[in-house]
Order: structure tokens, then C-alpha cells, then sequence
């Protein structure tokens, strides 16, 4: 299981290092793109194969469906770690998440967000004065 956050900087290359306790569950094969909240996320390519099989199931016919597919797919793109431990993020993947300098990686489950350091401010500033109320929301069967 993913968990954790870490801080850190991303080279004028695009290059940034992944933690190692990420890049042993991680494997050595990886899937990034899009993810949602203007994050990117970052998969086992084997977690990504299932994640597509489940999308391959959407309804093609619904608009919604269609969509989604095509902002997970669009930015997909199969990566290795280089020996340092780094991954290149190309340049339109680094536009969308706003990715500057700065970068905050969060271990959530089964993959790794990347956030820029502002947005994750701006996320954790936005959502955690309402975390006691959806856990509330979540974990009560009422």
C-alpha cells in the first residue's frame, strides 16, 4: 500500500525523484497521467492495466464515460525509473498539475500523487477543517 507525503524539487529537465519507499511498490514499470484535483497520478503498469479493463467498461455511448476515458488515456504515458530514481514528467503533464519548482508526492493506496506545492497547500487548506465531517459522512452507515 502507498502512503505517505514527501516534498520535492523538480529540475529544469522535468525530472523529479520518486522516494524509494514509493519506487519499491511502485515496481519497476510506471504509468503517469492526468489525475483529478490538478494532480497527476502514478501507477504500477499493472495496477494501470486493470484501471483500464474497469474504463473499458464504461458506456461508450455517454458522454460522461467517453470523457473521462479519454482525459485518463490522453495523458498516459509508460515510464522507468532512471538510476538516480527520477522520472521525466513531460511538459504538458507539468502545465496541467501547474508543477513548478516544488512538488509534494502523496502515497494514496494504489498509486502516487504529484502535486505542485501550491495546490496541495491549497487543498489541505480548503479540505481539512471538513475532514470530521466527511469521515462522519463515509464511515456511518446511518
Amino acid at each position: 500500500m502507498l502512503m505517505g507525503e514527501y516534498h520535492n524539487n523538480i529540475d529544469l529537465k522535468g525530472r523529479v525523484v520518486i522516494p524509494s519507499k514509493f519506487r519499491d511498490l511502485l515496481g519497476e514499470k510506471i504509468v503517469l497521467t492526468r489525475g483529478l484535483d490538478s494532480s497527476l497520478f502514478v501507477y504500477p503498469y499493472e495496477t494501470f492495466l486493470n484501471l483500464t479493463k474497469e474504463l473499458n467498461t464504461l458506456p461508450f455511448t455517454e458522454k460522461e464515460s467517453r470523457n473521462f476515458i479519454r482525459f485518463m488515456l490522453s495523458g498516459a504515458t509508460t515510464l522507468e525509473f532512471d538510476k538516480q530514481g527520477r522520472i521525466i514528467i513531460p511538459s504538458f503533464l507539468k502545465e496541467y498539475a501547474s508543477l513548478q519548482k516544488e512538488v509534494v508526492l502523496v502515497g494514496v493506496l494504489n498509486r502516487v500523487e504529484i502535486w505542485s506545492k501550491d495546490n496541495w497547500n491549497n487543498f489541505m487548506d480548503l479540505n481539512f477543517r471538513d475532514l470530521s465531517e466527511i469521515s462522519v459522512n463515509l464511515f456511518n452507515s446511518n
